[in-house]
């Protein structure tokens, strides 16, 4: 079976099987560009705010491999195969079809338009799959790049909750684009 892919004009991202985050997690350069095809720093390392969640994820597909869609996806510039950041799902959608996404580029990567590039194109897929119709991600309101990513791809601020750790956290949503008939379709 071919590995799902999304592409954008200058990204592509992937879905991260177990055995690509055990790879990642141990820093294997040469290990991840045979699973994933993206040339990592040397040594690898994960993206910022993700070495926590990866090794749980790790586990989780071990036992469902068929769920790497719903989590980990390696973000890629495409021509270079470089390895920006990821974008991360928590799992499939809960029962009011509500995704949680999670996103981060590596830092010398940042500002440049990639996370809200590939952001976008993965909530745009994510809207494809049965049962989604919310897609929310969480920003720490310091957190001014996630923030405006969060905005600039349609997301709404519709909570606040306070984490012990970091602080103020905004919650942002997007709901299923309603389509909007063509004159060409019938009613």
């Amino acid at each position: 079976m071919k590995p799902l892919n999304v592409r954008t004009a200058r990204l592509e991202m992937i879905p991260l099987q177990a055995s690509a985050i055990e790879a990642l997690l141990q820093g294997n350069t040469a290990q991840l560009r045979v699973l994933t095809g993206a040339d990592f720093p040397n040594p690898a390392a994960p993206p910022p705010y993700m070495a926590e969640a990866l090794p749980v994820v790790r586990d989780r597909l071990r036992s469902y491999p068929g769920e790497a869609v719903w989590w980990t996806w390696l973000v890629v510039r495409q021509g270079s195969r470089e390895a920006l950041g990821a974008v991360a799902f928590a799992g499939r959608p809960d029962n009011a079809g509500a995704v949680l996404v999670g996103y981060a580029m590596y830092r010398e990567h940042e500002g440049q338009g990639y996370a809200t590039e590939a952001v976008g194109a993965l909530v745009d897929w994510v809207f494809g799959q049965p049962g989604v119709r919310v897609v929310r991600a969480l920003a720490p309101v310091w957190n001014t790049p996630a923030v405006h990513v969060a905005e600039k791809i349609g997301m709404r601020p519709v909570a606040s909750d306070e984490d012990d750790e970091i602080g103020e956290v905004l919650v942002y949503e997007t709901v299923e684009p309603r389509p909007v008939p063509s004159s060409s379709e019938s009613a």
